[in-house]
């Protein structure tokens, strides 16, 4: 990508700049949307909006800035882990509905991976980015373990996931509006099989339990994906194809 103000910067110091540009951008910007928490303050839009301009003028390509905030994508992992916390603190929601909650989470996935190859086929995409879309709505560090096994791309579908989940942030409040569900199960469970991680967040910001079941169902979609991706994502290449 050539830099669109001839800037040249060399790779010790591009590197440096996108780490420090990330993490001091966020860090600037959570105060903000702590204090007026609107959607269009997030962290997770702010800081993307910003930095592409950035990329832009420097010409640091998308491949060189991703190497050089891999390890912030790595911490997901524990971040992810460290949801067990308030599910086990709040696992008799987790009795009283486990049914329902592991029903939503299988629907769930069926649903975004029939979808994401329906779109698939109707643009002709590449097998590539087919399973990629099609792992898409799990949490990073889950989607990234399946594409490996499908043929997809880390890159692509860290990419699609990011949007998957802004997505979710984004309009959640409305489809829940729009579909009149009441129940802070029902609308937590959404959240987090739909939109994994930012729809986790937003799931918190509603309602305690809320946060609680969306924290449980992208952890549960997240390990179904990881154990039957593979195998679904056969299936529904075979139905569909």
């Amino acid at each position: 990508m050539p830099a669109l103000s001839g800037l040249h910067l060399a790779p010790s110091v591009a590197s440096f700049l996108c780490l420090a540009w990330t993490v001091a951008l966020y860090f600037a910007v959570k105060p903000l949307y702590q204090r007026l928490p609107r959607i269009w303050l997030s962290p997770a839009i702010v800081v993307p909006a910003l930095t592409i301009p950035l990329l832009l003028i420097t010409g640091i390509p998308y491949a060189e800035y991703v190497a050089d905030t891999r390890w912030m994508v790595w911490l997901l992992g524990p971040a992810t882990i460290a949801f067990a916390v308030p599910i086990y603190e709040h696992r008799e929601i987790v009795r009283r509905h486990w049914i329902a909650l592991a029903l939503g989470v299988i629907a769930g996935m069926l649903v975004a991976m029939l979808s994401a190859r329906l779109l698939a086929e109707a643009f002709h995409f590449s097998s590539e980015v087919s399973s990629s879309l099609m792992a898409r709505s799990v949490s990073t560090p889950f989607a990234v373990a399946v594409v490996a096994h499908t043929g997809g791309s880390a890159e692509l579908v860290s990419l699609f996931t990011v949007m998957t989940g802004l997505a979710g942030m984004i309009v959640g409040d409305t489809v829940l509006g729009l579909l009149r569900l009441r129940s802070p199960v029902a609308q937590g469970a959404s959240l987090g099989t739909a939109a994994h991680g930012f729809g986790t967040a937003r799931a918190r910001q509603r309602h305690a339990e809320e946060g609680v079941v969306a924290s449980l169902t992208m952890v549960l979609a997240g390990v179904l994906m990881v154990i039957a991706g593979p195998t679904l994502t056969g299936w529904v290449t075979a139905l569909v194809g």
